[in-house]
């Protein structure tokens, strides 16, 4: 089994960069924080897609796209969780007028956190890792 194709080790990433959005937001860099935060769940979203499928997730890193692709249900509420965190991804990285500099404060950075732990909390009660 290619590493790709192994839902663990999705996963492991996922739990890696959730890790280090946490220390990034104790050392203040809050994009930084941000970013990780998007990449925490798109790699859960992965880890899901490939526990599911059994087949290499897309590469693609849009979360909604990805969500969509999981046989799951949600509503809009918890898709919205997802479009904000995905802002995420290019605001927090690149000179972009997606998002401002400004943006990228302490609350900004708790609240991705508290977000991301909210998404890991809501897939951990309905998937299973254990037997992979």
């Amino acid at each position: 089994m290619s590493r790709e194709s192994d839902p663990q080790e999705w996963l492991r990433f996922a739990e890696i960069d959730r890790r280090a959005a946490k220390h990034l937001l104790e050392a203040g860099e809050y994009e930084t924080c941000a970013f990780h935060c998007q990449q925490a769940v798109e790699k859960l979203l992965k880890a899901v897609i490939v526990k599911q499928t059994g087949q290499n997730p897309p590469h693609i890193h849009d979360l909604l796209t990805l969500l969509r692709k999981i046989d799951l249900e949600t509503d809009e509420e918890f898709q919205r969780t997802f479009n904000i965190l995905d802002a995420y991804y290019v605001g927090s990285r690149y000179p972009l007028d997606v998002a401002d500099a400004d943006t990228f404060i302490r609350p900004l950075a708790e609240s991705a956190i508290r977000k991301t732990d909210e998404i890991f909390k809501w897939f951990s009660a309905r998937i299973s890792f254990e037997d992979t």
